[in-house]
């Protein structure tokens, strides 16, 4: 104890002997000035905190209007044509954000949807954080399952960004029906023989659909060659405008089979014009099925101003079976000897032989094909081994002429040229009105 105590007088002398620095009061005054300069930070930075947490509050509330407006939208500037814009810009259809992950970190997230009486657009982003989203092995076929079944993606389009580590797409889908609304988009990555698939599940918000503009039945015909196209409906969406029609119902099909004389539309081409202007195509498709053959041609949505509309068919082609023969004979001097099939010219320039080969020379419009056809050699039918010496030549009246040379292997005094099929279009410019009251 003893020792204890002399241990703290010894400090306490030592105490008593320290002077206080000259410069110590001014060093306290600067920290004093720096402490007050520091308050209002400190006050800002709550400040800031409290803002964040409101912000974060009303995301939790409006999260589908501010995903529409700050999410949703950013990147698709390039692949959405005018209407579209026109529509985001109006808010119309619903936000989804829900995303799934391959085992290779390429993902795919459902951002947005919109839905009217045509179509279901499904705008959706491709990622892939290595930079070859351009490479990646998604494949092209995707799907939303529905209550009563499913919905294959009818088309889409997309837009990469520079880095190659996103792709922004819309695709295209039949809209669900009426009553289904939870729906699931399924997908799948291939590479080295295996298949992993993904799906995507979300609701769908019926309140944003946005219905049609113009729904009209039709019964219009226009009479082509050897056939009629019936311009059987219009539907105009926000989102496009569908007309729809047939060619041959299943009856004409099955008679034409039977009677040899079959027609195979291969180009059908109609303009649709409203207010005088016509309206820009988006796309289109023809098929032959127990309906018979059908098509549709989809255009940009109408004017919201709609007082005048017209369907124009401008071209209209198809293989046709021929199964004709025509005795060719051998002319001297350059003469030409023109044949007619199925109405169509088709001059022979020249009919040239070899020791092993015939070849023909023969000039027509220029969609005119001879697309099964066949040389009869004294009797014995010979195939077209080739066709060479493409030339084509356009007339002042526009026409362009296409001249070609036949090649047949062997040869013989007696030919003729046996025609099983030919392809060849005409252009009509015929106009008809819809009624748009």
């Amino acid at each position: 104890m003893k020792n204890i105590e002399d241990f703290l007088e010894m400090k306490k002398a030592e105490m008593n002997q320290i002077e206080v620095p000259s410069a110590l009061e001014g060093r306290l005054r600067t920290a004093l000035n720096n402490k007050k300069r520091f308050a209002p930070r400190i006050r800002l930075k709550g400040f800031a905190a409290a803002v964040s947490l409101l912000l974060i509050m009303l995301l939790a509330i409006n999260y589908d209007a501010i995903a529409f407006y700050g999410k949703q939208l950013l990147g698709y500037d390039y692949v959405m044509n005018g209407s579209l814009k026109q529509l985001s810009e109006l808010g119309k259809g619903q936000p989804v954000g829900k995303r799934f992950t391959f085992p290779d970190g390429v993902s795919l997230a459902v951002d947005y949807v919109m839905l009217d009486e045509n179509q279901l657009l499904l705008f959706y982003t491709v990622t892939d954080p290595s930079g070859h989203v351009d490479e990646d092995n998604l494949s092209p076929f995707m799907s939303i399952n529905a209550f009563w079944g499913e919905h294959i993606q009818q088309n889409s389009q997309g837009v990469m960004n520079e880095a190659k580590t996103e792709i922004k797409y819309i695709g295209s889908f039949a809209p669900p029906k009426l009553f289904e609304k939870k729906l699931t988009l399924q997908f799948s990555e291939t590479g080295q023989g295996s298949v992993v698939p993904g799906e995507i599940s979300f609701s769908l918000n019926r309140n944003t659909a946005m219905g049609h503009t113009l729904k009209k039945t039709l019964h219009e015909t226009y009479e082509v060659d050897k056939t009629s196209i019936r311009i059987d409906s219009i539907l105009a969406s926000p989102t496009k405008t569908v007309i729809s029609g047939s060619i041959q119902n299943i009856f004409q099909l099955a008679m034409d089979q039977l009677s040899g004389e079959r027609i195979r539309p291969g180009e059908l081409t109609l303009r649709l014009i409203a207010n005088g202007k016509e309206v820009t195509e988006q796309g289109g498709g023809m098929s032959t099925d127990m309906k018979g053959i059908t098509f549709h041609c989809d255009f940009d949505p109408l004017p919201q101003d709609l007082n005048k509309l017209q369907l124009e068919l401008v071209k209209f082609g198809a293989d046709h079976d021929v199964n004709e023969r025509f005795a060719l004979m051998k002319t001297k001097g350059g003469e030409k000897q023109t044949l007619t099939i199925l109405e169509q010219k088709v001059e022979i320039n020249t009919i040239e032989t070899s020791p092993t080969e015939t070849r023909i020379t023969i000039s027509s419009e220029d969609s005119l094909i001879l697309s099964r056809v066949y040389l009869n050699i004294d009797g014995q039918r010979v195939s077209l081994e080739q066709t060479t010496t493409d030339q084509y030549d356009k007339r002042n009246d526009g026409t362009v002429i296409h001249t070609r040379t036949l090649h047949f292997s062997g040869t013989g005094d007696t030919l003729e040229l046996d025609v099983q099929r030919m392809t060849y279009s005409k252009d009509y410019n015929k106009t008809l009105e819809i009624p748009v009251s």
